[in-house]
């Protein structure tokens, strides 16, 4: 079965960056103690932090295997 799913999709890192961006949507939706414009800015955040270090960890693996 995980054979048919692409390594990306398997990675534990882009289950919590999904989760992180998705849970202050959540707690805005089901409580309002969080302001729409700064659940989006936040589930950004964490999206953006996410893009930027799998581009650093994949940079690092190139030049690793230039050696």
């Amino acid at each position: 079965m995980t054979k048919f799913i692409p390594p990306r999709l398997r990675s534990r890192k882009l289950w919590m960056a999904f989760l992180g961006a998705l849970l202050p949507v959540i707690a805005q939706y089901l409580t309002d103690a969080v302001d729409l414009v700064e659940c989006l800015r936040l589930s950004a955040g964490i999206c953006v932090t996410y893009l930027l270090g799998q581009s650093w960890v994949d940079a690092r693996s190139v030049e690793s295997n230039k050696d």
